[in-house]
């Protein structure tokens, strides 16, 4: 009885450190990445450090790619060998993620200028920073479902931004078309996987996007009421397309209150 006990402390004790250790890392990233985003923008600034910079930037576009490359390959090989563990602290996923921030953070210097760019980064990346956060310690229901509605969230932003602004406006059917992309292929994922008991399977491959208890009624709602939602900013006005952003974002809120409570 004692043995059993002891064991499960310790179980507890490694996942608590596990969830400590996984935070530090991701913000410590997060926070990395952003002085390099403000190095990269204050070179690219001025003359005279603008052609080392542009280097640098460039550079940071291939380098992320290959390390995105390098981490999917991982993740694919230990995904096919039944040995991927989520739980470890440092594997192909993270390696992935951290690959494909560093190539969008060049790129978007590149191509968008450094004064918008880290505008956009001080954005994406602590979003990003907190879905990589949800997908490692949170149900996998929740993640799928926090990722489709930071999608819905930033084409209402989109769709809001291109209908008060000319210069978007040739492209906001197109950002309403994503939107409802993410909407339905959230709710055909679900109807994909149900039979699987949540589970993604290709060849020896799967991948769990939902508990094996996820509600439809849960994941219809936030697929119909998104879609919903973005029409009437695409028809009303772009002003309602920033209050719907706002909503799902305070209900997005009010979710990760309740798994967290659930998981205590």
């Amino acid at each position: 009885m004692k043995k059993t006990e002891n064991k499960t402390r310790r179980t507890a004790a490694q996942e608590s450190d596990y969830v400590t250790n996984r935070v530090l890392t991701v913000f410590a990233g997060g926070i990395l990445l952003l002085i390099f985003a403000t190095y990269l923008k204050n070179g690219l600034s001025y003359a005279s450090s603008f052609t080392t910079a542009l280097g640098v930037a460039q550079g940071s576009i291939w380098a992320g790619l290959v390390l995105a490359l390098a981490g999917l390959v991982l993740t694919g090989r230990q995904l096919a060998k039944g040995a991927y563990k989520s739980t470890t602290l440092f594997n192909g996923n993270g390696l992935l993620m951290l690959g494909l921030l560093l190539s969008l953070c060049g790129y978007l210097m590149v191509d968008f200028g450094p004064q918008q760019a880290l505008r956009a980064l001080y954005v994406i990346i602590p979003v990003w920073a907190i879905l990589y956060l949800i997908y490692s310690v949170y149900p996998r229901e929740f993640f799928t479902i926090a990722t489709a509605m930071t999608l819905q969230a930033a084409f209402l932003w989109l769709v809001a931004k291109s209908a008060v602004s000319n210069s978007f406006s040739s492209t906001t059917g197109v950002f309403l078309a994503l939107g409802l992309v993410v909407c339905a292929a959230l709710e055909g994922l679900y109807l994909a996987t149900r039979s699987n008991r949540g589970r993604l399977k290709w060849g020896k491959v799967s991948i769990t996007v939902f508990n094996h208890d996820t509600k439809h009624a849960l994941v219809a709602t936030v697929a119909v009421v998104g879609a919903v939602l973005l029409l009437a900013a695409f028809f009303l006005g772009g002003s309602v397309g920033y209050y719907a952003m706002y909503a799902v974002a305070a209900v997005l809120f009010l979710m990760a209150v309740y798994y967290t409570a659930r998981m205590m």
